[in-house]
């Protein structure tokens, strides 16, 4: 990864990870591999999912516990002439936040801690709150019919791309384009793009 493109803040890392919604978890058995969407909760610094007892995924999980999860928070698609005057396709991009964790599953036997994942996911998911915490004898025989398992961590890897390495006047062309064609995204595309071009101006 060019370390332009890098995120290193890990509360920067952390808070993609809590407003994300959803990423993809990959698996590998026999050579073949296998990748699903999954909601999910950060405790820490590891990933907590769940579902149902048995499946494709959890007979997976229980042969080989290697395992890579990803997200993305997509910005403002960059058309190819939003930047260059040539007529070619090759500048047409897409503007992102993106994570990847690479390490091991291990399933949740506590019931405490399957309790603290549960609520940590509807914290993040319905964060009104508007449900009986998990917590009370009510949620028992759900959870223990529930699987919870964990993603731990052997590497993270973070990136952004916002046109940190375009020249100014590519970068100028950009704004402009997003400004004119000014929807929600490209507004926030906008103040991402100045704020790491100020932030990269800086350190140098």
């Amino acid at each position: 990864m060019k370390q332009i493109f890098e995120m290193t803040d890990q509360r920067e890392i952390n808070t993609l990870l809590d407003t994300t919604e959803y990423g993809t978890l990959a698996l590998c058995s026999e050579n073949k591999p296998y990748s699903l969407p999954l909601n999910f909760a950060r405790i820490g610094n590891e990933i907590y999912f769940h579902g149902s007892k048995s499946g494709r995924k959890i007979e997976i999980l229980k042969q080989n516990s290697q395992a890579s999860f990803s997200i993305v928070e997509p910005h403002a698609m960059i058309q190819s002439y939003f930047s260059s005057h040539d007529g070619l396709a090759c500048p047409a991009t897409q503007f992102f936040k993106s994570i990847m964790i690479e390490g091991k599953v291990a399933f949740v036997e506590g019931y405490d801690e399957k309790v603290k994942a549960l609520e940590s996911l509807m914290k993040k998911l319905q964060p009104e709150g508007k449900y009986k915490p998990l917590g009370e004898d009510a949620y028992q025989k759900a959870i223990h019919a529930t699987t919870i398992y964990k993603l731990i961590p052997s590497q993270i890897r973070a990136k952004y791309k916002f046109g940190q390495h375009l020249t100014q006047e590519r970068f100028e062309m950009i704004v402009a384009h997003l400004k004119k064609r000014d929807s929600d995204i490209d507004q926030k595309t906008v103040i991402m793009m100045k704020t790491l071009r100020r932030d990269d101006a800086t350190k140098k």
